[in-house]
C-alpha cells in the first residue's frame, strides 16, 4: 500500500556530512492525507559533535531532552526501517534541499544504503516546498501568504502562523513542523489537478520525459537549444521564484545531471568582466529534484517580471553573437568533474567513494547482525578499508564500553576515533577535518566564536535561553 511519510529533523548544525540529526519526527498518512501513525525519535549528542549555538537557538532542544535519547546507531536503524517501509513516499518541507541529504549521510556512516528509500520496494520521495512555490506563482488565492518587511516569505513557520494552523508544539520542533506541513498539504491537496500535476515533478521517469518533450527554443549555429522556465524557492520573490534558462545538455561526467544557464543575469558568460571560465556558474539539475522545469509558454512566461524577460531576450541575442564563446562555455561545464579531495574524512566520503560494493554490503550486513558485544569481533574480520573505519567509528560512538581497550590497530580501532576527537579541540589548520565540499567540520574554536556572536546578538534572553547557552559553552570547553 502506498503511503505518505511526512517527516522533519532537527540537527546540531547545518553541515550534512558532519553535523548530527538530533530528532526525527514523522507522521504516516494514506494518500488522502488521513493519519495512520506518528512517532518521534530523539538521539543523544555524539561526543565528536560540537553543537552550534545558532542551531540550538532555532530548535530549542535541551541537553536533558537529548540525554533521554537513544544512540545514533540505534536511531539510524529505526529511521532506515521507517523510510524503507514498502510503498513509502517520504516528504517534508525543503526535505530534498536539507533533510534528505542529512539522512543520506546518517545512513552512510552507519553502514546502511543511503539511497534505497528513493527507489527500492516502491519507495520514493518528494518535497512540499517546490509544490508550495508552484501554488504561490500560479494559484496564490488558495493561501494567505506571509511577508517580512513587505517581502513575500515561504518560511513554514510564517505560513503556519498566517493561516492559523493548529499544531501541538513550538515552531521548529520536529513534530510540530510535520503537523504544519500536513495542514499545508491538505490545503494544496484540495486543488487536485494542480496537486497531481505537481507530483509528477518528483517521478524521475516522468520528469525526464516531460523535459525531453519540450520543443527546442533557439537555433545557434544550426544547433537547437531549449529555452525553458525554472521554478525554485532559491530564486527569491523578487523574480517571482522563476528564472528563464537555456538547456546546455547533459553532463558527460555525471549522467544524472542536466546543465542549465540562467538567462536573466548580467554578464551571462563572464565575458564583460573577463571572468575566468572556471569561475562561471551553471545550474545542475537531477531528475525529480526540487528544481521544476516548465516550457516557456506564454501563460508561464508572462509570470516573469518584465526585467527578467528583457534580460533573457538580450542574453539570447548575446549568445547568438558570441556563439564561439558560448560553445566553449558549454563544453567546459559539460566536461567538468568535481575535484578529488585526497584528505577527505571518511564520514564525508559518500559521493567521492561512491556506492557500497556487493562485498561491502555483505560485510556491513554481518556487522549489523552481530550482537553489540560481538561487533568488535566482526570488525577484526572486515576486509574493506572504508567499511572497517566506518564500523570502528560506530563502535566508538555507540558502544565505547564494549571496545577492547588494549587494541592498538591505529587507523581502524579506538585510537582513530579519539584522534579525530583531539582534532576538534585544535585550532591548527593542519588539524581541520575536511568535508566533501572541501569545507571543514565545525570545531571547538568555531563553536565558541559562534557562541560569543550569538550572546551579543540575543537581547534580553529568557532563562531557558541563558541556560542553553551556558550549557553549550560548558560542553564545548569540556571537549
Amino acid at each position: 500500500m502506498k503511503t505518505y511519510l511526512f517527516y522533519d529533523i532537527e540537527t546540531s548544525g547545518l553541515n550534512h556530512a558532519f553535523d548530527q540529526i538530533l530528532t526525527f519526527a514523522c507522521i504516516r498518512t494514506d494518500l488522502e492525507l488521513n493519519e495512520i501513525d506518528r512517532q518521534t525519535i530523539t538521539i543523544r549528542l555524539r561526543k565528536d559533535i560540537v553543537p552550534s549555538a545558532r542551531a540550538f537557538l532555532t530548535h530549542g532542544l535541551t541537553y536533558k531532552e537529548l540525554e533521554l535519547g537513544i544512540s545514533e546507531y540505534e536511531a539510524a536503524l529505526k529511521i532506515y526501517k521507517i523510510l524503507n517501509t514498502p510503498g513509502t513516499i517520504s516528504l517534508g518541507y525543503n526535505s530534498l534541499g536539507f533533510d534528505d541529504e542529512f539522512l543520506r549521510f546518517l545512513f552512510y556512516h552507519n553502514l546502511l544504503d543511503p539511497y534505497t528509500h528513493q527507489y527500492s520496494n516502491g519507495c520514493s520521495r518528494m518535497d512540499i516546498m517546490p509544490v508550495t512555490v508552484i501554488f504561490r506563482v500560479f494559484h496564490p488565492a488558495g493561501l494567505r501568504w506571509p511577508q517580512i518587511d513587505g517581502k513575500p516569505s515561504l518560511k513554514l513557520d510564517l505560513i503556519s502562523l498566517e493561516n492559523n494552523f493548529v499544531t501541538s508544539g513550538r515552531a521548529h520542533e520536529a513534530l510540530n513542523d510535520v503537523e504544519a506541513v500536513i495542514q499545508l498539504s491538505k490545503i494544496l491537496f484540495a486543488q487536485k489537478d494542480i496537486w497531481k500535476y505537481s507530483l509528477n515533478f518528483f517521478n524521475k521517469t516522468r520528469d525526464e520525459l516531460r523535459i525531453n518533450s519540450i520543443e527546442k527554443g533557439i537555433n545557434i549555429q544550426n544547433m537547437q537549444f531549449k529555452v525553458c522556465l525554472m521554478v525554485s524557492a532559491s530564486f527569491g520573490s523578487k523574480v517571482n521564484y522563476m528564472a528563464p534558462v537555456i538547456h546546455l545538455g547533459q553532463s558527460f561526467a555525471y549522467k544524472n545531471q542536466t546543465l542549465w544557464l540562467r538567462l536573466d543575469v548580467d554578464d551571462i558568460l563572464g565575458l564583460d568582466t573577463g571572468l575566468d571560465i572556471k569561475d562561471t556558474f551553471v545550474i545542475r539539475k537531477r531528475p525529480a529534484d526540487a528544481l521544476i522545469v516548465l516550457p516557456a509558454l506564454d501563460r508561464f512566461w508572462d509570470r516573469l517580471p518584465k526585467s527578467s524577460q528583457q534580460s533573457a531576450i538580450g542574453n539570447i541575442e548575446k549568445i547568438r553573437l558570441q556563439w564561439e564563446k558560448f560553445f566553449e562555455f558549454n563544453l567546459y561545464h559539460r566536461e567538468y568533474k568535481y575535484a578529488f579531495i585526497p584528505d577527505m574524512d571518511p564520514d564525508a566520503a559518500l559521493y567521492q567513494d561512491g556506492f557500497f560494493s556487493v562485498q561491502e554490503k555483505n560485510q556491513s550486513a554481518l556487522f549489523h547482525k552481530a550482537q553489540d558485544h560481538k561487533k568488535y569481533e566482526i570488525l577484526k574480520k572486515i576486509k574493506s578499508p572504508r567499511i572497517k573505519i566506518l564500523a570502528s567509528r560506530i563502535i566508538a560512538r555507540n558502544f565505547e564500553d564494549k571496545i577492547d581497550q588494549t587494541d592498538q590497530t591505529g587507523q581502524t580501532g579506538e585510537t582513530e576515533y579519539h584522534f579525530c576527537l583531539a582534532k576538534l579541540s585544535s585550532s591548527l589548520e593542519k588539524d581541520q577535518i575536511i568535508g566533501y565540499k572541501n569545507d571543514s567540520k565545525f570545531n571547538c574554536k568555531q563553536g565558541l566564536q559562534e557562541l560569543k556572536e550569538v550572546e551579543q546578538e540575543v537581547l534580553n534572553p529568557n532563562q531557558e535561553t541563558k541556560k542553553m547557552l551556558h550549557w553549550i559553552k560548558e560542553y564545548i570547553e569540556k571537549l
